[in-house]
């Protein structure tokens, strides 16, 4: 009986390991102490007719994962370059990413790029620093690396989980948001430098930028100072606040010591103040109540003075 493979597309073919085993052997090409029949018998695949080819590409990544140790760190490696090969097959439908001018051009007309970049940028520009990417780069990343971006900073559908980018795409283009109004003929030097810089792992970027540049979220601070008033409208307004800049990545600082204590008067006596806790936790709630655009939850540092 000749069992068939269902590809990404949809189409059927038949099953060819000798397609798995060169793409393991090509995943462990220059490192030490790994095993691509190891791999393989990590695997344990049942295949079966119609079986999906990222199936068996998730399998065979997990089980190289799995042989991550002290004794073998180079698994590390094998297992980002089969997830990268995994990342761009899900991406492009096709391991070789597009030039990228119609890479923007594709993302910006379904709403995941700022359509900024295509005005700010010709594209005699977009081709000079298409020449300069460089791809192979990716593999360079471990495998916790290549998850976390897979996780946390590649542009993407956090319910379906289709994933519209890999990571030297959101190097260049995150250094053209950052350096577009420089002068033009002197930005793409700016660009190059700073996509050298951090696609080498020269420079540790915050997330709010690695995730939201070069998207229509325009709110790249990685935290946000909110002073609250001893007012109602003040507490409401930073509450307000709170749920805005959570939702748009950033962490939080409040300054809440101005909120008056328990027992105060209110309207000269009229009431009694119910002290400071309360508003405290309807500022947790605000916090809690939303993810910081999906990457992580909300978080928050409140100060409160000593000698409130």
């Amino acid at each position: 009986m000749n069992l068939f493979v269902t590809k990404r597309n949809g189409h059927k073919e038949p099953i060819d390991l000798d397609k798995i085993h060169r793409v393991l052997d090509w995943a462990a090409e220059g490192l030490d102490h790994v095993s691509v029949s190891q791999v393989e018998l990590k695997s344990h695949i049942q295949f079966y007719d119609g079986i999906r080819t990222a199936d068996i590409h998730e399998t065979v990544i997990k089980a190289t994962a799995d042989l991550i140790s002290e004794q073998s760190p180079d698994y590390q490696y094998m297992a980002a370059r089969l997830a990268i090969f995994h990342l761009r097959k899900k991406a492009y439908g096709q391991f070789e990413p597009p030039h990228l001018y119609q890479h923007v051009a594709k993302l910006v007309d379904m709403g995941k790029y700022d359509k900024h970049l295509l005005t700010d940028y010709t594209q005699a520009e977009f081709e000079e620093l298409n020449e300069h990417l460089d791809h192979w780069r990716d593999m360079d990343f471990s495998y916790a690396a290549v998850k976390q971006l897979e996780g946390k900073y590649l542009v993407q559908n956090r319910v379906t989980g289709e994933i519209y980018e890999s990571p030297q795409f959101l190097y260049i283009l995150v250094a053209a948001c950052l350096f577009s109004k420089y002068p033009k003929d002197t930005r793409l030097s700016y660009i190059k430098r700073f996509y050298d810089a951090v696609s080498t792992f020269k420079i540790s970027l915050p997330t709010p930028i690695m995730s939201g540049v070069r998207t229509p979220t325009r709110q790249f601070s990685s935290c946000v100072l909110i002073e609250c008033d001893d007012s109602l409208d003040s507490i409401n307004a930073t509450a307000s606040a709170i749920v805005r800049y959570v939702s748009q990545r950033a962490g939080i600082g409040i300054n809440a010591g101005r909120i008056r204590g328990l027992g105060s008067p209110i309207r000269g006596g009229e009431a009694f103040h119910t002290g400071c806790i309360p508003f405290y936790k309807y500022f947790q709630t605000a916090v809690k109540c939303c993810s910081q655009g999906g990457v992580r939850g909300g978080a928050a540092t409140l100060f409160y003075p000593l000698w409130h």
